[in-house]
C-alpha cells in the first residue's frame, strides 16, 4: 500500500491519543479514555468501526428539533430557499430563517459537539486496526476513514466563513484572518495539550487531508462492490465522496484563482508532506477527476429511483433500495423510534403521520418553493410530489395525479395547500404507529446525485455541450414522462450550470444536501419575491455572488477559551434586513 499510511499511527503510539483526548477537552474536541495494549490486541474492530454509523441517531429530548444528524440536514434545507414552511407556528427549525440566535447559543454548540464525538469514533477505530490491504481490519478500517472523511466535510463546508457581501462581517473576516479557515484537525495522533493550540485548518491542508483518507480507503475498499448494510460504506461511496471534494474544489479553484495558486504553493509544503499531493495543475483538472469518480460510482451497480419507488407510500424515501449509496438506518429499538413520536423527521416532513406536526391540525408540513416549483418541466413525473396549485382542493386531480404519491384519503389531502410536499412517508406506511413508522432509513448519498455532478463537471472540463448531453441523458433516461422530452434551457456554460443546480434543488430536495451547492457555486438565498410562499418573516435574500451570511456557522465561544489559536467566525445573526411583507 502507498505510503504505509504514513498518516496513522502505529499501535505502540495510541497511548498518546487514548489518554491525551480527556478531561474538559472533551467539551471542544471530545475523545475517549486510556486504552491499554491488551484491550487494543483484544478489541473488536466491527464492533467500534459499527458504532460510527449508529452514533449517527443519537439525540437529546431535550431540543424539539433533535433527531440526530438527520436534523442536521433538516437545518441546512430550510436555510435555503427550497424548503418553505406552509404555518411558522410550530417550526422547530425557525432560528436561521429568521436569522436570530445564530451566534454563542446551544444549537451551535449542539453541531459541533456531534460532529467531533463522530470523529472520535472514527479516530477510535484508525487508531487500533491493522494497515494491511486486505488484511483482518481493512473494511472496518476503509469505513472508519470514509467516515472520517465525510465529517470533515461537513464541517469544512459548515464552518469556512464565505464572502457574504455584509460590510461589517466580511471586514471582521478579514481583519482577524479567518479567510481559508476551515476547523482544527484532530486525528488518532492528536493528544490533549494538542487541542489546547491547535489552530484552524486552511482549505490547502484539509482538501489534502481528506482526499488523503478517501485515497487509503478507495484501496481498502477495492474489492468492496457491495455493502454489508446503506449504513456501511462500500468503495461506490468512496467514489462519491471523491466526486464531492473534486467538484468543490472545481468550483472554488475556477471562481478564486487566488486560492488555486495558493493551492499549488503548498504542494510540496513540508508540513503536508504526510499527505498524498492532489496532482492537479488548473480548476479543470479538479473537474475532470470529479466526472471520473461519479462515473466510476454509477458504474458500480446502482441505479435511479424508478417513478414507482420515487412515489411509493409505503416504502418510498424510508427504505433502502437500489439508488441509495449510503444512508442513516434507525431501526425499530432505537430511541427515535421507540421513545419518539412527534420528534422525528417523519413528524417533519411527512404529512401522512397522523402524529406529527405536518397533519393540517398543526400546518407546519414543508412545502416546495414557489418559484423552484414554476421552472419544473411540465413532464417531469416528480411534479407531482407537490401540489401544483392549480389542483388544490381537487378531488379529481387527486385521483388522477396524487393518489399514486400518499396513502391518504382524498379528503384528507384536499386539506392542504398548494405546493405542499409528499416525497417522505412513514416506515412500512405506518401512519397512526410512531413506534413502526419512525424506524425510518434517510438517504445521506443517492447515485442520482453523481450523474449531476457528472453532468456540471463535464461541462467545464469538457465543454457546456457535454455537460448539457449529459444532464438531458439523466433526465430523459429516469425523470421524464414517457414520449415527453427535456431539453436544458441554457446553453452556455452558466447556462448548463444554472439548469444542473435547479435539478439538484428538485431532485435533493429535503435530503440535507443542496446548501452545499448554494455555498460552492455562491447562489443567493433568495425566499422574499412576488408570489413567494415563504412566510413573511422569512424572507430574506443573501446578495448574488455571496454566499448567506446565516450559512456561515458560528463556532461556539468556549470552543475559543479551551483553545485560543481557534478563531471564532463572526455572528451573522440578524445581518440582512427583511425585504418583503404580506
Amino acid at each position: 500500500m502507498k505510503k504505509s499510511f504514513k498518516h496513522i499511527i502505529r499501535a505502540s503510539l495510541l497511548t498518546a491519543f487514548a489518554a491525551g483526548m480527556t478531561g474538559c477537552l472533551e467539551e471542544t474536541f471530545p475523545g475517549s479514555a486510556t486504552i491499554t495494549a491488551d484491550q487494543i490486541a483484544n478489541a473488536d474492530k466491527t464492533y467500534l468501526a459499527n458504532a460510527i454509523p449508529a452514533y449517527f441517531t443519537t439525540y437529546s429530548s431535550s431540543y424539539n428539533w433533535d433527531t440526530g444528524f438527520t436534523s442536521f440536514g433538516h437545518w441546512r434545507d430550510v436555510m435555503t430557499a427550497d424548503m418553505p414552511i406552509y404555518d411558522s407556528g410550530y417550526d422547530y427549525f425557525y432560528y436561521f430563517n429568521t436569522q436570530n440566535y445564530l451566534g454563542d447559543y446551544e444549537l451551535q454548540t449542539v453541531f459541533w459537539r456531534r460532529y467531533y464525538y463522530l470523529l472520535q469514533k472514527c479516530n477510535s477505530v484508525i487508531a487500533v486496526c491493522d494497515k494491511t490491504p486486505g488484511g483482518p481490519d481493512a473494511v472496518n478500517l476503509g469505513m472508519a476513514l470514509t467516515y472520517r472523511a465525510w465529517v470533515y466535510m461537513e464541517l469544512m463546508r459548515t464552518y469556512e466563513y464565505k464572502a457574504t457581501g455584509v460590510p461589517r462581517l466580511d471586514q471582521f473576516a478579514e481583519t482577524n484572518g479567518i479567510y481559508g479557515l476551515t476547523v482544527p484537525l484532530v486525528t488518532e495522533k492528536t493528544t490533549e495539550a494538542d487541542t489546547r493550540h491547535l489552530p484552524r485548518a486552511p482549505f490547502t491542508q484539509m482538501y489534502r487531508f481528506i482526499m488523503d483518507d478517501l485515497n487509503d480507503a478507495e484501496i481498502l475498499l477495492a474489492d468492496v462492490q457491495t455493502a454489508s448494510a446503506k449504513n456501511m460504506v462500500s468503495r461506490g461511496v468512496v467514489y462519491g465522496m471523491k466526486a464531492r471534494l473534486w467538484l468543490e474544489m472545481g468550483s472554488r479553484f475556477e471562481k478564486h484563482a487566488e486560492d488555486l495558486q495558493l493551492q499549488l504553493e503548498m504542494e510540496n509544503n513540508e508540513d503536508y508532506v504526510s499527505l498524498d499531493k492532489l496532482g492537479i495543475n488548473t480548476a479543470n483538472d479538479c473537474f475532470a477527476n470529479a466526472a471520473t469518480y461519479a462515473r466510476k460510482a454509477i458504474g458500480d451497480g446502482y441505479t435511479p429511483l424508478s417513478q414507482s419507488e420515487w412515489y411509493d407510500p409505503v416504502n418510498g424515501f424510508n427504505t433502502p433500495v437500489s439508488s441509495w449509496m449510503l444512508c442513516v438506518i434507525i431501526n425499530s429499538n432505537n430511541g427515535l423510534a421507540k421513545e419518539c413520536t412527534w420528534q422525528s423527521m417523519v413528524s417533519f416532513q411527512s404529512p401522512e403521520a397522523t402524529y406529527g406536526i405536518s397533519t393540517t391540525e398543526y400546518n407546519a408540513y414543508r412545502m416546495i418553493d414557489a418559484r423552484l416549483y414554476s421552472e419544473m418541466n411540465a413532464n417531469d413525473w416528480r411534479r407531482d410530489t407537490w401540489i401544483d396549485p392549480e389542483d388544490v382542493g381537487s378531488a379529481s386531480a387527486f385521483a388522477a395525479k396524487y393518489a399514486k404519491t400518499t396513502s391518504m384519503s382524498s379528503e384528507e389531502w384536499q386539506k392542504y395547500a398548494a405546493y405542499a410536499g409528499f416525497k417522505f412517508h412513514p416506515a412500512q406506511g405506518a401512519r397512526d404507529v410512531a413506534s413502526t413508522g419512525n424506524a425510518i432509513s434517510f438517504p445521506l448519498m443517492r447515485i442520482e446525485e453523481m450523474y449531476l455532478i457528472e453532468a456540471e463537471a463535464a461541462a467545464h472540463s469538457e465543454g457546456p455541450g457535454a455537460g448539457k448531453a449529459l444532464l438531458e441523458a439523466f433526465m430523459n433516461s429516469y425523470r421524464m414522462v414517457p414520449g415527453k422530452t427535456f431539453t436544458c434551457r441554457g446553453s452556455s456554460l452558466d447556462g448548463v450550470v444554472d439548469e444542473i443546480f435547479r435539478q439538484k434543488r428538485i431532485e435533493l430536495w429535503g435530503e440535507g444536501l443542496i446548501l452545499w451547492d448554494y455555498r460552492r457555486l455562491e447562489k443567493a438565498i433568495e425566499r422574499g419575491y412576488p408570489g413567494t410562499n415563504h412566510p413573511a418573516l422569512y424572507r430574506y435574500n443573501s446578495y448574488a455572488n455571496n454566499v448567506a451570511p446565516w450559512t456561515n456557522f458560528y463556532i461556539p465561544d468556549r470552543v475559543n477559551q479551551l483553545n485560543p489559536l481557534c478563531k471564532l467566525n463572526p455572528d451573522p445573526s440578524n445581518a440582512i434586513p427583511t425585504l418583503w411583507k404580506e
